[in-house]
């Protein structure tokens, strides 16, 4: 830690010691991660916490102060300072509830009502009406920002989530099942995992499932448990939380940062790294082309798989082991745009504009934002021209989501576009172009698959009209559940027939299948004899024990699947 620390301060008066010279900020990519939640294994919809909003919205205001305020020396060239402005701000989340509200409370910090922003000294430029009035936003003033959210049906998903829907990651992260590395730490962490079963973890997962092979899920519910819960608390020591996360952090960093292997296919673990190098050239291109009209602050919410990934990639892991555990609720990965000379007004040639990493761990008050050189560079070289930079990210991004299809052999609907160029097939080498227009070709996929449900929709509409009218079909619907009934943070979209529980062939009791969207442990159910999955007690009817409980029992509802629409058939 203290090292750490040591040589985060060293890298801070190195890049000091070169800024003898006025620098202006043009833009940042700043990719943040979640708040506090609640576990997976805990009852209920995963969401973000009351302090895990506090976190986030720390988290904006520190990023307010660096980059909005007109004072700091970091401030970006003319960036609104009071107002959100959405021709210079993106903001891009998943679809998970949890990471939308933590981009939602982050913006809370980074942009607050005005009336706190102003002191109750500035009003909205539509706020005066006809009549002389004044008419403010509610809260004081609370700002609107648009946060673009995407679901894993959105070809622009894989640039925050490369991993989510990627087969070869999955396969990849089931092959760690079988190393060395696995069994050593599988046989030697046994003991220690049996240690937390009775006080903490009996009834909420079976006494077989207590291991390194659901390293995460356990950390997940232990650290949470550890905050909140008083019990859990009361039989849970400092070094026992370490020692669970040091395991956690060694699995996912196995599953997506170990580049070590050469068994792993092209890096494809690091495949959320991947994509997410290339988003972040792009944004910084659009700065660019724009002369700064545009991407000032672009915001990226998601998960940990792109942190360890792209450190893996970047080789930030070699010089700090912030990098290969799980970052802290809240982290942050910046990478900042500027130029260097004294006149802000014009914008400078490409050659003369430079970039620099920088990373908070963390968001308390003792998290600095500290500069960490790429690429294996010297720490005298974290500020890197532009030219150094997107060489080094060019070594390893994927460019395009044609790129991102064949390399994971994905099934997505957007991919299905890409199939006539070619069979999509695991750990295909491809071309990647990061300039505008091969940003621009990235929603082809999307537009193919469109047409091509439409076309099929249509064809099915026409034989079923064909029907009523030559056969007699008659359609008659039968009363069922409303959407509203079906619950879930889903809302409309999740079905009645939807399942949090699954059995798995070869494993015993329930398996829970991750109920937000692909993360650890999924590939484990790809294959029955491959699976270390979670057992929940000794079968189906233990699912709702949970000890010690984060709260009250509340009665499961058990949404039946509606009757299917009856045809009558009459001449």
């Amino acid at each position: 830690m203290f090292l750490a620390m040591f040589i985060g301060c060293l890298f801070m008066i190195l890049a000091s010691a070169q800024s003898g010279y006025t620098e202006t900020v043009y833009s940042a990519v700043v990719f943040t991660l979640y708040g506090d939640r609640n576990p997976y294994l805990a009852d209920g919809d995963t969401v973000l916490t009351p302090l895990g909003a506090q976190q986030l919205y720390s988290a904006g205001s520190t990023f307010r102060d660096r980059y909005v305020i007109p004072s700091s020396p970091q401030a970006i060239n003319n960036i609104s300072a009071l107002e959100i402005d959405g021709s210079e701000t993106f903001v891009m989340s998943t679809a998970d509830g949890y990471i939308v509200t933590s981009a939602q409370a982050f913006m809370q910090g980074l942009y607050p009502p005005l009336d706190i922003s102003t002191n109750h000294t500035v009003i909205n430029s539509m706020s005066v009406l006809a009549n002389g009035s004044n008419i403010d936003f509610p809260l004081g003033g609370y700002q609107y920002p648009t946060i673009y959210t995407t679901s894993s049906l959105d070809p622009n998903s894989i640039w925050i989530a490369g991993e989510v829907n990627c087969p070869a990651y999955m396969s990849s992260a089931a092959d760690y099942l079988y190393t060395a590395d696995f069994t050593y730490t599988e046989e030697n962490s046994m003991s220690f995992y049996q240690s937390l079963y009775s006080p903490i973890l009996e009834g909420v997962l079976s006494n077989s499932s207590v291991g390194y092979g659901n390293a995460y899920p356990i950390f997940d519910y232990v650290n949470f448990g550890y905050i909140h819960n008083d019990t859990i608390r009361s039989n849970l020591n400092d070094s026992d939380l370490e020692q669970v996360r040091a395991l956690a952090s060694q699995y996912v960093y196995a599953i997506n940062g170990n580049l070590t292997n050469g068994h792993f296919r092209e890096q494809i673990q690091a495949v959320a790294g991947r994509t997410f190098a290339s988003e972040v050239v792009g944004l910084l291109m659009n700065n660019i082309a724009t002369l700064g009209a545009s991407s000032k602050i672009n915001l990226l919410f998601g998960s940990f798989e792109p942190f360890l990934s792209f450190a893996a990639l970047a080789k930030l892991s070699d010089i700090n082991s912030y990098f290969n555990q799980l970052p802290q609720p809240g982290s942050s990965m910046v990478f900042e745009l500027f130029g260097v000379g004294d006149d802000i007004n014009t914008y400078p040639d490409m050659d003369q504009l430079y970039v620099r990493f920088l990373f908070r761990n963390g968001t308390d008050d003792s998290s600095a934002l500290i500069s960490y050189p790429l690429f294996g560079n010297s720490p005298s070289q974290v500020d890197m021209s532009l030219e150094d930079f997107t060489s080094g990210m060019d070594s390893f991004t994927l460019g395009s989501v044609e790129d991102w299809c064949n390399t994971c052999g994905s099934l997505s609907i957007f991919c299905a576009g890409y199939a006539n160029s070619g069979s999509i097939r695991w750990g295909t080498n491809s071309s990647f172009d990061n300039s505008n227009s091969g940003k621009m070709n990235m929603m082809q996929p999307a537009v193919a698959g469109v047409i091509g449900a439409v076309a099929a929709l249509a064809v099915a509409g026409i034989a079923f009209a064909l029907m009523m009218l030559l056969g007699g079909v008659r359609m008659t619907r039968s009363r069922s559940k409303r959407r509203s009934e079906l619950g879930g943070f889903k809302g409309a979209e999740k079905l009645a027939s939807d399942p949090d529980l699954t059995v798995v062939k070869g494993s015993s009791g329930a398996t829970v299948l991750n109920k937000d969207h692909q993360r650890l442990g999924s590939w484990e159910l790809s294959e029955g004899h491959k699976a270390k999955a979670m057992d929940i007690g000794e079968g189906p009817q233990t699912h709702s024990a949970r000890h010690p409980s984060y709260q009250a029992n509340d009665d499961i509802s058990e949404h039946q699947i509606p009757d299917p629409v009856k045809a009558d058939e009459r001449v």
